[in-house]
Protein backbone atom coordinates (compact mmCIF):
# COMPACT_ATOMS: atom_id res chain seq x y z
CA UNK A 1 0.00 0.00 0.00
CA UNK A 2 1.43 3.43 -0.78
CA UNK A 3 2.03 5.28 2.94
CA UNK A 4 -0.16 7.46 4.22
CA UNK A 5 0.42 11.06 4.53
CA UNK A 6 -1.32 14.63 5.67
CA UNK A 7 -2.35 15.08 2.49
CA UNK A 8 -3.61 12.14 -0.11
CA UNK A 9 -6.16 13.75 -1.94
CA UNK A 10 -5.33 13.95 -5.93
CA UNK A 11 -6.28 18.21 -6.02
CA UNK A 12 -4.53 18.72 -3.04
CA UNK A 13 -1.28 16.72 -4.15
CA UNK A 14 -1.38 18.39 -7.32
CA UNK A 15 -2.11 21.64 -5.56
CA UNK A 16 0.81 21.25 -3.38
CA UNK A 17 3.64 20.74 -6.51
CA UNK A 18 2.36 23.83 -8.58
CA UNK A 19 2.97 25.80 -5.27
CA UNK A 20 6.38 24.37 -5.51
CA UNK A 21 6.89 24.92 -8.96
CA UNK A 22 5.92 28.19 -8.18
CA UNK A 23 7.70 29.19 -5.05
CA UNK A 24 10.80 27.52 -6.90
CA UNK A 25 10.53 29.81 -10.04
CA UNK A 26 9.95 32.90 -7.37
CA UNK A 27 13.15 31.84 -5.79
CA UNK A 28 15.21 31.45 -8.96
CA UNK A 29 14.03 35.12 -10.11
CA UNK A 30 14.49 37.01 -6.52
CA UNK A 31 17.67 35.48 -5.21
CA UNK A 32 21.15 34.74 -6.69
CA UNK A 33 21.98 32.35 -4.72
CA UNK A 34 19.04 30.03 -5.51
CA UNK A 35 19.39 30.96 -9.39
CA UNK A 36 22.87 28.84 -9.48
CA UNK A 37 21.00 25.81 -7.79
CA UNK A 38 18.54 26.24 -10.76
CA UNK A 39 14.82 25.67 -10.81
CA UNK A 40 14.89 22.04 -11.11
CA UNK A 41 16.98 21.35 -8.39
CA UNK A 42 14.89 23.28 -6.21
CA UNK A 43 11.98 21.23 -7.33
CA UNK A 44 12.98 18.03 -7.38
CA UNK A 45 14.31 18.56 -3.63
CA UNK A 46 11.56 20.60 -2.52
CA UNK A 47 9.43 17.19 -3.48
CA UNK A 48 12.16 14.89 -1.48
CA UNK A 49 11.58 17.05 1.82
CA UNK A 50 7.32 16.70 1.38
CA UNK A 51 7.27 13.58 0.84
CA UNK A 52 10.06 12.80 3.62
CA UNK A 53 7.84 15.14 6.01
CA UNK A 54 4.82 12.89 5.52
CA UNK A 55 3.37 15.71 4.08
CA UNK A 56 2.74 14.32 0.07
CA UNK A 57 2.34 10.52 -0.64
CA UNK A 58 5.64 8.86 -2.58
CA UNK A 59 5.61 8.17 -6.32
CA UNK A 60 6.93 4.89 -6.09
CA UNK A 61 4.17 2.15 -4.95
CA UNK A 62 4.99 -1.99 -5.21
CA UNK A 63 1.12 -1.52 -6.22
CA UNK A 64 0.76 0.30 -9.70
CA UNK A 65 -2.97 0.90 -8.28
CA UNK A 66 -1.63 2.39 -5.12
CA UNK A 67 -0.21 5.47 -7.24
CA UNK A 68 -1.53 8.54 -6.49
CA UNK A 69 -3.58 9.55 -9.88
CA UNK A 70 -0.85 13.32 -10.10
CA UNK A 71 2.16 11.17 -10.54
CA UNK A 72 0.41 8.29 -13.00
CA UNK A 73 -0.58 11.85 -14.92
CA UNK A 74 3.19 13.11 -14.56
CA UNK A 75 4.90 9.69 -15.24
CA UNK A 76 2.63 8.82 -18.57
CA UNK A 77 2.12 12.23 -20.38
CA UNK A 78 4.37 14.94 -18.74
CA UNK A 79 7.37 13.68 -19.82
CA UNK A 80 6.33 13.30 -23.91
CA UNK A 81 4.56 16.67 -23.67
CA UNK A 82 7.25 18.54 -22.32
CA UNK A 83 9.95 17.19 -24.94
CA UNK A 84 7.55 18.01 -27.83
CA UNK A 85 6.81 21.10 -26.72
CA UNK A 86 10.49 22.64 -26.00
CA UNK A 87 11.56 21.23 -29.43
CA UNK A 88 8.49 23.01 -31.02
CA UNK A 89 9.54 26.15 -29.54
CA UNK A 90 13.40 25.75 -30.39
CA UNK A 91 14.53 28.33 -33.45
CA UNK A 92 16.64 24.85 -34.60
CA UNK A 93 18.08 26.69 -37.71
CA UNK A 94 19.58 29.48 -35.59
CA UNK A 95 22.24 26.81 -34.35
CA UNK A 96 24.44 27.72 -36.88
CA UNK A 97 24.99 31.05 -35.75
CA UNK A 98 26.82 29.85 -32.32
CA UNK A 99 30.23 29.89 -33.77
CA UNK A 100 33.00 27.59 -33.90
CA UNK A 101 34.00 27.81 -30.94
CA UNK A 102 30.87 26.80 -28.94
CA UNK A 103 30.06 24.05 -31.26
CA UNK A 104 33.75 22.67 -30.68
CA UNK A 105 32.97 23.16 -26.62
CA UNK A 106 29.47 21.29 -27.18
CA UNK A 107 30.97 18.63 -28.61
CA UNK A 108 33.74 18.15 -26.12
CA UNK A 109 31.40 18.61 -23.70
CA UNK A 110 29.22 15.89 -25.10
CA UNK A 111 31.97 13.39 -26.06
CA UNK A 112 33.33 13.81 -22.28
CA UNK A 113 30.17 12.92 -21.16
CA UNK A 114 29.53 9.49 -22.93
CA UNK A 115 33.20 8.65 -22.66
CA UNK A 116 32.52 8.92 -18.56
CA UNK A 117 29.27 7.61 -18.45
CA UNK A 118 30.81 4.54 -20.37
CA UNK A 119 34.09 4.12 -17.40
CA UNK A 120 32.07 5.05 -14.83
CA UNK A 121 29.72 2.43 -14.77
CA UNK A 122 32.33 0.01 -15.53
CA UNK A 123 33.84 1.11 -12.56
CA UNK A 124 30.77 0.61 -10.68
CA UNK A 125 28.33 -1.57 -12.45
CA UNK A 126 28.63 -4.63 -9.51
CA UNK A 127 27.58 -2.03 -6.92
CA UNK A 128 25.01 -0.54 -9.17
CA UNK A 129 22.92 -3.71 -10.16
CA UNK A 130 21.45 -5.25 -12.52
CA UNK A 131 20.53 -1.45 -13.93
CA UNK A 132 23.92 -0.07 -14.17
CA UNK A 133 22.96 -0.13 -17.91
CA UNK A 134 19.96 2.21 -17.38
CA UNK A 135 21.81 4.59 -15.18
CA UNK A 136 24.55 4.62 -17.63
CA UNK A 137 22.35 5.75 -20.48
CA UNK A 138 20.34 7.98 -18.31
CA UNK A 139 23.15 10.05 -17.46
CA UNK A 140 24.42 10.11 -20.49
CA UNK A 141 21.38 11.84 -21.37
CA UNK A 142 20.91 13.88 -18.75
CA UNK A 143 24.64 15.15 -19.10
CA UNK A 144 24.45 16.03 -22.64
CA UNK A 145 20.72 17.40 -22.86
CA UNK A 146 19.04 17.91 -19.44
CA UNK A 147 16.80 16.48 -16.88
CA UNK A 148 14.30 15.97 -19.83
CA UNK A 149 16.33 13.44 -21.43
CA UNK A 150 16.97 11.36 -18.19
CA UNK A 151 13.39 10.91 -18.10
CA UNK A 152 12.41 10.54 -21.19
CA UNK A 153 15.48 7.57 -21.31
CA UNK A 154 14.60 6.70 -18.37
CA UNK A 155 10.87 5.88 -19.46
CA UNK A 156 12.01 4.12 -22.71
CA UNK A 157 14.41 1.68 -20.66
CA UNK A 158 11.74 1.15 -17.76
CA UNK A 159 14.06 1.72 -15.36
CA UNK A 160 12.50 0.87 -11.83
CA UNK A 161 11.45 4.02 -9.48
CA UNK A 162 13.32 2.98 -6.47
CA UNK A 163 16.43 3.60 -9.05
CA UNK A 164 14.81 6.00 -10.66
CA UNK A 165 14.62 8.15 -7.69
CA UNK A 166 18.26 7.33 -6.27
CA UNK A 167 19.51 8.30 -9.64
CA UNK A 168 17.85 11.70 -9.16
CA UNK A 169 18.39 12.15 -5.33
CA UNK A 170 22.31 11.78 -6.45
CA UNK A 171 22.07 13.83 -9.43
CA UNK A 172 20.94 16.54 -7.16
CA UNK A 173 24.44 16.98 -5.29
CA UNK A 174 26.13 16.29 -8.09
CA UNK A 175 24.42 19.21 -10.08
CA UNK A 176 24.56 21.64 -7.51
CA UNK A 177 28.26 20.83 -7.40
CA UNK A 178 29.18 21.32 -10.79
CA UNK A 179 26.88 24.69 -10.95
CA UNK A 180 29.65 25.99 -8.41
CA UNK A 181 32.36 24.62 -10.27
CA UNK A 182 31.46 26.12 -13.72
CA UNK A 183 31.22 29.25 -11.80
CA UNK A 184 34.48 29.39 -9.75
CA UNK A 185 36.84 27.10 -12.47
CA UNK A 186 36.95 30.42 -14.75
CA UNK A 187 38.50 32.70 -12.22
CA UNK A 188 40.87 30.20 -11.50
CA UNK A 189 42.13 28.87 -14.84
CA UNK A 190 41.99 32.40 -16.64
CA UNK A 191 45.65 32.81 -15.64
CA UNK A 192 46.25 29.87 -18.17
CA UNK A 193 43.81 30.18 -20.55
CA UNK A 194 42.31 32.19 -23.43
CA UNK A 195 39.52 34.36 -22.21
CA UNK A 196 36.52 36.96 -22.68
CA UNK A 197 38.37 39.52 -20.29
CA UNK A 198 41.74 39.57 -22.15
CA UNK A 199 42.59 42.96 -22.96
CA UNK A 200 41.59 44.07 -26.29
CA UNK A 201 38.49 41.30 -26.68
CA UNK A 202 34.70 43.25 -26.90
CA UNK A 203 32.07 41.38 -25.47
CA UNK A 204 29.17 41.74 -27.36
CA UNK A 205 25.99 42.26 -25.61
CA UNK A 206 23.15 39.38 -26.04
CA UNK A 207 20.17 40.61 -28.69
CA UNK A 208 17.28 38.33 -27.18
CA UNK A 209 16.17 39.00 -23.40
CA UNK A 210 15.51 35.53 -22.21
CA UNK A 211 13.44 36.28 -19.45
CA UNK A 212 11.03 39.16 -20.78
CA UNK A 213 7.83 38.46 -20.74
CA UNK A 214 6.17 36.96 -23.88
CA UNK A 215 1.91 37.30 -25.00
CA UNK A 216 0.61 33.94 -25.11
CA UNK A 217 -3.24 33.77 -26.71
CA UNK A 218 -5.71 31.09 -26.44
CA UNK A 219 -4.83 30.59 -30.49
CA UNK A 220 -1.21 29.80 -29.27
CA UNK A 221 -2.25 27.22 -26.60
CA UNK A 222 -5.00 25.11 -28.69
CA UNK A 223 -2.25 25.14 -31.65
CA UNK A 224 0.51 23.96 -29.39
CA UNK A 225 -1.79 21.53 -27.43
CA UNK A 226 -3.22 20.06 -30.56
CA UNK A 227 0.38 19.54 -32.46
CA UNK A 228 2.12 18.29 -29.04
CA UNK A 229 -0.77 15.30 -28.39
CA UNK A 230 -1.02 14.55 -32.13
CA UNK A 231 3.24 14.05 -32.02
CA UNK A 232 3.06 11.64 -28.94
CA UNK A 233 -0.32 9.83 -30.20
CA UNK A 234 1.66 8.75 -33.77
CA UNK A 235 4.58 8.16 -32.09
CA UNK A 236 3.19 5.99 -29.48
CA UNK A 237 0.66 4.38 -32.29
CA UNK A 238 3.66 4.26 -34.88
CA UNK A 239 6.24 2.43 -32.18
CA UNK A 240 4.82 -0.91 -31.67
CA UNK A 241 3.53 -1.15 -35.29
CA UNK A 242 7.60 -0.31 -36.91
CA UNK A 243 9.42 -2.88 -34.12
CA UNK A 244 7.59 -5.86 -35.17
CA UNK A 245 8.35 -4.96 -38.58
CA UNK A 246 12.13 -4.89 -37.91
CA UNK A 247 12.19 -7.06 -35.43
CA UNK A 248 13.78 -4.61 -32.44
CA UNK A 249 12.36 -2.18 -30.22
CA UNK A 250 12.90 1.89 -31.21
CA UNK A 251 11.43 3.34 -28.36
CA UNK A 252 8.38 6.00 -28.62
CA UNK A 253 10.74 8.35 -27.22
CA UNK A 254 12.84 8.46 -30.74
CA UNK A 255 9.91 9.11 -32.75
CA UNK A 256 8.69 11.65 -30.87
CA UNK A 257 11.53 13.17 -30.46
CA UNK A 258 12.22 13.38 -34.22
CA UNK A 259 8.59 14.20 -35.33
CA UNK A 260 8.89 17.30 -33.10
CA UNK A 261 12.56 18.23 -34.51
CA UNK A 262 11.41 17.62 -38.30
CA UNK A 263 8.63 20.10 -37.50
CA UNK A 264 10.73 22.61 -35.99
CA UNK A 265 12.95 22.74 -38.66
CA UNK A 266 10.42 22.65 -41.59
CA UNK A 267 7.36 24.65 -40.01
CA UNK A 268 6.76 27.90 -38.53
CA UNK A 269 5.57 25.94 -35.09
CA UNK A 270 8.70 28.10 -33.23
CA UNK A 271 6.98 31.15 -34.03
CA UNK A 272 3.89 30.01 -31.73
CA UNK A 273 4.41 31.39 -28.36
CA UNK A 274 4.01 29.55 -24.92
CA UNK A 275 5.64 26.44 -26.17
CA UNK A 276 8.76 27.33 -23.70
CA UNK A 277 6.61 27.84 -20.91
CA UNK A 278 4.26 24.79 -21.09
CA UNK A 279 6.83 22.67 -21.63
CA UNK A 280 9.06 23.48 -18.96
CA UNK A 281 5.87 23.59 -16.48
CA UNK A 282 5.38 20.34 -17.11
CA UNK A 283 8.84 19.12 -17.18
CA UNK A 284 9.07 20.57 -13.12
CA UNK A 285 5.57 19.27 -12.54
CA UNK A 286 7.68 15.84 -13.34
CA UNK A 287 10.41 16.85 -11.64
CA UNK A 288 8.50 17.43 -8.93
CA UNK A 289 7.37 13.66 -9.08
CA UNK A 290 11.38 12.87 -9.15
CA UNK A 291 11.24 14.05 -5.90
CA UNK A 292 8.30 12.77 -4.03
CA UNK A 293 10.08 9.08 -5.21
CA UNK A 294 13.55 10.21 -3.19
CA UNK A 295 12.78 8.08 0.12
CA UNK A 296 15.99 8.58 2.44
CA UNK A 297 15.29 5.26 3.33
CA UNK A 298 16.25 3.92 -0.08
CA UNK A 299 19.62 5.48 -0.77
CA UNK A 300 21.21 3.49 2.40
CA UNK A 301 21.82 0.98 -0.10
CA UNK A 302 22.43 2.36 -3.98
CA UNK A 303 22.98 6.41 -3.42
CA UNK A 304 26.53 6.50 -2.52
CA UNK A 305 27.82 3.95 -5.24
CA UNK A 306 25.37 6.05 -7.64
CA UNK A 307 26.90 8.64 -6.70
CA UNK A 308 30.90 7.78 -6.96
CA UNK A 309 29.35 6.51 -11.01
CA UNK A 310 28.47 10.45 -11.26
CA UNK A 311 31.78 12.00 -9.82
CA UNK A 312 33.65 9.80 -12.26
CA UNK A 313 31.53 10.45 -14.94
CA UNK A 314 31.73 14.60 -14.09
CA UNK A 315 35.42 14.35 -13.45
CA UNK A 316 36.09 12.69 -16.82
CA UNK A 317 33.86 15.18 -18.62
CA UNK A 318 35.40 17.90 -17.09
CA UNK A 319 38.68 16.49 -18.18
CA UNK A 320 37.59 16.08 -21.85
CA UNK A 321 36.14 19.89 -21.77
CA UNK A 322 38.99 21.78 -20.09
CA UNK A 323 42.19 19.83 -21.30
CA UNK A 324 40.89 19.55 -25.25
CA UNK A 325 39.51 23.19 -24.48
CA UNK A 326 42.69 24.80 -23.54
CA UNK A 327 44.52 23.04 -26.73
CA UNK A 328 41.51 24.13 -29.50
CA UNK A 329 42.40 27.84 -27.69
CA UNK A 330 39.01 28.40 -26.46
CA UNK A 331 38.24 30.63 -24.10
CA UNK A 332 37.54 29.54 -20.61
CA UNK A 333 33.62 31.03 -20.28
CA UNK A 334 32.63 29.53 -23.22
CA UNK A 335 34.03 26.02 -22.12
CA UNK A 336 32.51 26.55 -18.76
CA UNK A 337 28.82 27.60 -20.34
CA UNK A 338 29.13 24.55 -22.69
CA UNK A 339 29.73 22.10 -19.54
CA UNK A 340 26.81 23.89 -17.75
CA UNK A 341 24.60 23.43 -20.66
CA UNK A 342 25.07 19.44 -21.08
CA UNK A 343 25.00 18.96 -17.20
CA UNK A 344 22.31 20.94 -15.93
CA UNK A 345 20.34 22.09 -19.26
CA UNK A 346 20.04 25.41 -21.13
CA UNK A 347 18.09 27.21 -17.72
CA UNK A 348 21.69 26.46 -16.00
CA UNK A 349 23.52 27.73 -18.76
CA UNK A 350 21.41 30.94 -18.83
CA UNK A 351 21.81 31.48 -15.24
CA UNK A 352 25.34 31.05 -14.85
CA UNK A 353 26.03 33.12 -18.11
CA UNK A 354 23.53 35.94 -15.96
CA UNK A 355 24.93 35.90 -13.14
CA UNK A 356 28.68 35.63 -14.05
CA UNK A 357 27.22 38.71 -16.72
CA UNK A 358 29.23 36.66 -19.66
CA UNK A 359 26.14 38.47 -21.99
CA UNK A 360 28.04 37.46 -24.97
CA UNK A 361 27.25 33.65 -23.65
CA UNK A 362 23.38 33.75 -23.25
CA UNK A 363 22.48 32.95 -26.50
CA UNK A 364 24.97 30.38 -26.88
CA UNK A 365 24.24 28.67 -23.88
CA UNK A 366 20.66 28.57 -24.38
CA UNK A 367 21.08 27.13 -27.99
CA UNK A 368 23.39 24.76 -26.67
CA UNK A 369 21.16 23.64 -24.21
CA UNK A 370 18.71 22.98 -26.63
CA UNK A 371 21.24 21.26 -28.89
CA UNK A 372 21.76 18.95 -26.21
CA UNK A 373 17.57 18.60 -25.75
CA UNK A 374 17.56 17.74 -29.02
CA UNK A 375 20.62 14.90 -29.44
CA UNK A 376 20.15 13.63 -25.90
CA UNK A 377 18.09 11.19 -26.09
CA UNK A 378 19.89 9.45 -29.19
CA UNK A 379 22.76 9.83 -27.59
CA UNK A 380 22.01 7.97 -23.94
CA UNK A 381 19.52 5.51 -25.85
CA UNK A 382 22.62 4.11 -28.07
CA UNK A 383 25.37 4.11 -24.91
CA UNK A 384 22.85 2.33 -22.57
CA UNK A 385 22.07 -0.55 -24.94
CA UNK A 386 26.20 -0.50 -26.04
CA UNK A 387 27.18 -0.54 -22.49
CA UNK A 388 23.82 -3.14 -21.95
CA UNK A 389 26.31 -5.40 -24.36
CA UNK A 390 29.29 -5.02 -22.73
CA UNK A 391 28.24 -6.08 -19.55
CA UNK A 392 26.04 -8.79 -20.05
Amino acid sequence: MTKTALIMNPAGVAAVLAVLIAISFWLDRCFRFFSYLGTAILVISGGAILVNLGIIPPSIAQNPDDLNPVYEFANDYCVPLSIVLLLLSADLKSLRHMGKPALISFALASLGTAVGAIIGVWVTADGIGAEAWKIAGQFCASYIGGGVNYAAVGAAFHTSQSMYATGAAADNIMTNLWMVATAILPSLLRKYYSSVYQPGRHVEKAEEDYQKKKEISIYDMVILAAVAFVVVAVSDWLAPIINKGIGFEIPSVIWYTTFAILITLFTPMNRVNGGAEWGNFLLHFFFATMGAGTILSTLVDKGPVVFLFLVILVGIHAFIVFGFGNWFKIDVEVLAVASQATVGGPSTALALASSKRWVSLITPGVLMGLLGYAIGNYAGIAVGNWVKLLLH
